[in-house]
């Protein structure tokens, strides 16, 4: 469900199915920044880190910003007169997103005098419209080098409602085979033990299981194949349920995906239409249910089928 929008993507190799939607940005921006030499004194509270920059007189603009997944969060430098500047990072869509940054240039905001620790990553649970300090760097230019990012959509603290059955993705069920359960040997284990692939032919109906809202889509991809090497070319739509969790469908054909993001869908809904892209031995559909962990994580959660038609 990661897509970059100022960096090169790198795909995660940790789980086969969800490749296509967790990966991992190395930023390659180059922001044209002054450097200055850093002071013997440091802020003492954050508080005052934030004061002294909005007192600063640096011919530089205030704030540098970088932005990711159509903008989905931005993280932000604000430079100070201690020739620190602040990372900061902000949702811009109103949807919780769990994000991991790294960075061998980051440290701890100062609480003291003098007091300069390393951090090398932050993790923040992005659930407000407000924006959240992770740290602070000393060279701007080597920062956005080097950083990278992480990040799941959906709810870190989601507890899935086991007492929610879920409708058959296609319909009528009894008309689709399922050639993969849960811990199949194939792909479905670790973090993704609990998922089914639906065998179907490409252009099949796909319906939401669960109402929610759309809180991610891809179907930009036309290649799929039986390794993990085509996973970046997978399409999907990922849709937030009510309990924090998503339910993702993945392998739509390319440009098969009829739902936008933030669009409300109802049960039963037309989502998008089955294909054969990313990591896909066969045209099929591949159904889950996920919750968000930091660093780009997820594990997937048990649920029941309906046992009727829709």
């Amino acid at each position: 469900m990661t897509m970059q929008t100022i960096a090169p993507t790198n795909v995660s190799e940790s789980e086969a199915y969800r490749l296509q939607a967790q990966q991992a940005v190395q930023s390659a921006a180059f922001f044209s920044l002054i450097r200055y030499r850093l002071q013997t004194k440091r802020p003492t509270l954050l508080q005052v880190f934030l004061v002294m920059s909005l007192m600063s007189s640096f011919s530089v603009s205030a704030k540098t910003t970088g932005c990711f997944d159509n903008k989905r969060f931005c993280f932000e430098l604000t430079p100070s007169s201690s020739s620190l500047y602040l990372v900061s990072v902000q949702r811009k869509i109103s949807f919780p997103v769990a994000l991991t940054l790294y960075s061998n240039e980051l440290f701890q905001i100062p609480s003291q005098e003098n007091s300069l620790k390393p951090l090398f990553h932050a993790n923040a649970f992005l659930i407000k419209d407000s924006a959240i300090p992770l740290g602070v760097i000393e060279e701007p230019e080597t920062f956005w080098e080097t950083m990278r990012v992480k990040w799941t959509v959906g709810r870190i603290d989601a507890k899935h409602d086991n007492t929610y059955t879920y409708l058959s993705p296609l319909q009528p069920a009894s008309e689709y085979s399922i050639v993969q359960g849960f811990n199949g040997s194939f792909s479905h284990s670790g973090a993704s033990r609990y998922a089914l692939d639906f065998a179907a032919p490409v252009g099949t109906p796909i319906l939401a299981a669960r109402e929610g809202v759309v809180i991610d889509t891809k179907d930009d991809g036309n290649k799929g194949g039986p390794t993990p090497d085509f996973a970046e070319y997978g399409n999907y739509v990922a849709i937030l349920h009510s309990d924090g969790t998503t339910g993702e469908y993945f392998h739509l054909k390319y440009k098969g995906v009829v739902v936008t993001r933030g669009q409300t869908v109802k049960r039963g809904q037309l989502i998008g239409y089955t294909g054969n892209t990313g990591f896909s031995s066969l045209p099929h559909l591949h159904f889950a249910v996920y919750v968000a962990k930091f660093h780009g994580k997820y594990v997937s959660v048990p649920f029941s089928l309906a046992d009727t038609s829709f």
